[in-house]
């Protein structure tokens, strides 16, 4: 039977358990065969009663046997949650459908056999006691801890979401958790919690790793915060020194500037975001914040006459030009407050309208003015020498022959021609002796001048022209800055005193000694004070080849080389020009002439003569003058 206190099996005869010693009951009926063996009951006589019985002798095959008790202190280790099995005495398992061995044991049996019984009977207690070693327990648990601590630290070193984590606690982390952290503590309105997290990111960051995004973001931070000074600069610091391209950080500032009502710099700031980012938002945005530009009523172009041109701004804003290139406008414009005369030449239109503090794009336009120029004009006599006295004809080119706005001028002293000289009149007229230089221009109504036709002749016929004025030519002998002040005073006196005067081309003071008859300047030179300026108005000094006070100006002009040029327009009269010197008549503006000859000095310096004529035309004053 099995005892019902430990499930050790117990013989028939047995009183008590041979295990745990408890009382054992045999009142029970078993039941035999394969019957009861499957139901678990008299396991262990079913088993017993199967060998052969061996009436305790203790050989092998009897059906009972004894084991002493001593014997049943099994220490083996049998694993306490094993599978049903049945042990030998070594530990070997010996069949299956058993989870526990027997206490008994078979004497006379090389192997010791151990039975288990079924599992449904099984009662779970350890088959030994042991001591628990508490060192190896204190052990494992500070190597659970180590691991443990490790473990977090390599999370939060080593993941986003650690990093995350110690941004949230105020610890240092990577750059880019802190921006996002900062993100998530301004999305809750904690914006100076924000400003400081964007700004240890920032830093975080470095000059090599800028996030523009996380820019972007502190400068509305700063916005939020009231600090919009702050997040101007920052923006700017973007698209200046950062990305030049960046669209975001331009609409941050041109806001900013037009919510604080600066206009024109707003407008400004379009133009160049315009041109760094090619977005064209930022050129429309600007055509709507300014004035249009003004317009003008002649086309750009080239042209053939004078011109005047009206500027207007259809909005009925102030309009400021220029046509320098280097003027800012609208500063340094003129307003436009009536047509604007162009002249010949290339004018460079820019125009502005204003509107307070607002300037419009501006308007530019070339005008490029250009009147056509006469061609040269023609004559009638070819060049060469001439035995005889000749007469020529002069003409406009073949181009300007039907233009009734050509007039030719032209001169025969050697001077070349301008406005001053004679005008040719359509009839012809005479060359003097000598050799002749005749030369001619054409002016149109533009005041275009053409070419200078030039043509030489050589006349051999009497009379032949004087010579012209020379420093040979002196007055009662004496001689321009050559004559020294003893020896004009020797001759002349020290007259009525002496004052300072300043004379043309000297940059000394100059002594002028005033006489009854005129007055003479003597200049200071290294040797001492020479004579240069000679004025007088009686006959006590005779001129240059013997003219004097009283002749006439024919009678002066006689005299010296006359090449027979008759007078302009304005009434003055070319008598030579050559590499001597020159001679003019020039009419005076109240009536009297003047006669005016001037030579070269070796040295480079020049000798002017003057004969003032009164209204008579006779000479009332003589001069003499010295120009270094």
């Amino acid at each position: 039977m099995l005892c019902p206190h430990c499930g050790t099996y117990a013989g028939e005869n047995d009183i008590l358990c041979p295990s745990c010693g408890a009382l054992l009951d045999h009142g029970e009926n078993q039941e035999e065969g394969v019957r009861s063996i499957r139901q678990g009951r008299r396991a262990r006589h079913a088993a017993v009663s199967a060998q052969p019985k061996a009436a305790s002798t203790g050989k092998a095959g009897a059906s009972r046997i004894y084991v002493d008790p001593v014997a049943r202190q099994d220490t083996r280790e049998v694993p306490l949650f094993a599978d049903p099995q049945v042990f030998n005495a070594d530990g070997t398992p010996l069949a299956t459908g058993y989870d526990r061995p027997a206490s008994r044991g078979v004497y006379g049996d090389t192997t010791r056999q151990q039975t288990m019984m079924p599992s449904h009977h099984r009662k779970k207690h350890p088959l030994s006691k042991r001591m628990v070693n508490w060192t190896h327990v204190a052990i494992a648990l500070v190597v659970l801890a180590v691991l443990m601590v490790i473990g977090v630290y390599l999370f939060l070193d080593q993941t986003d979401d650690g990093q995350k984590i110690l941004a949230r606690m105020g610890k240092d982390a990577t750059a880019a958790a802190m921006w996002e952290v900062g993100q998530e503590v301004m999305d809750t309105g904690d914006i100076d919690r924000a400003i400081t997290m964007f700004e240890a990111a920032r830093e975080k960051d470095g000059e090599e790793n800028i996030n523009v995004g996380g820019l972007l973001t502190l400068g509305s931070a700063y916005e939020a915060a009231g600090r919009v000074d702050e997040a101007e600069a920052l923006y700017r610091e973007i698209y200046t020194d950062i990305v030049p391209s960046a669209p975001d950080a331009y609409r941050n500032v041109i806001r900013i500037l037009l919510a604080s009502e600066r206009q024109a710099e707003a407008g400004e700031l379009m133009q160049e975001a315009y041109k760094a980012t090619g977005v064209n938002t930022f050129r429309q945005q600007r055509m709507e914040l300014l004035p249009l530009a003004p317009t003008v009523n002649l086309t750009a172009g080239y042209y053939t006459e004078k011109k005047t041109i009206t500027l207007a701004s259809t909005q009925g804003y102030d309009v400021y030009y220029t046509f320098s290139d280097e003027a800012v406008l609208p500063d340094e414009g003129t307003l436009a407050t009536e047509p604007i005369f162009l002249d010949e030449g290339i004018w460079n239109l820019r125009a502005v309208a204003v509107s307070g503090e607002l300037v419009s794009d501006p308007l530019t336009a070339s005008y490029k003015i250009f009147m056509p120029s006469p061609q040269t004009p023609g004559y009638s006599l070819a060049p060469g020498t001439y035995e005889r006295r000749q007469r020529i004809w002069l003409r406009p080119g073949k181009e300007n022959e039907k233009d009734d706005d050509i007039t030719i001028y032209y001169t025969i002293d050697g001077s070349l021609p301008d406005a001053d000289s004679p005008v040719w009149t359509g009839e012809p007229f005479y060359l003097p002796s000598g050799r002749v230089k005749l030369q001619a221009v054409a002016v149109n109504g533009y005041g275009k001048a053409s070419n200078t036709l030039t043509v030489e002749y050589k006349f051999n016929f009497s009379p032949k022209p004087k010579d012209s004025y020379r420093v040979e030519d002196t007055a009662n002998g004496l001689k321009l800055y050559s004559t020294t002040r003893e020896e004009f005073q020797q001759a002349h006196g020290q007259g009525n005193g002496m004052e300072d005067a300043w004379l043309q081309g000297i940059n000394e003071v100059c002594q002028k000694y005033n006489y009854n008859w005129g007055h003479a300047t003597m200049a200071k030179t290294k040797s001492g004070w020479v004579l240069a300026e000679l004025y007088f108005t009686t006959t006590q000094f005779v001129g240059p080849r013997s003219t004097s006070i009283g002749d006439s100006e024919e009678a002066v002009v006689s005299k010296f080389r006359d090449m027979g040029q008759v007078a302009s327009p304005s009434g003055n009269r070319g008598l030579y020009d050559n590499d001597y010197g020159t001679g003019k008549v020039y009419q005076n503006a109240d009536g009297t002439r003047l006669i005016r000859y001037v030579t070269y000095t070796a040295d480079s310096h020049e000798w002017q003569l003057d004969y003032e004529l009164n209204a008579t035309g006779t000479v009332r004053a003589i001069r003499m003058l010295y120009i270094p």
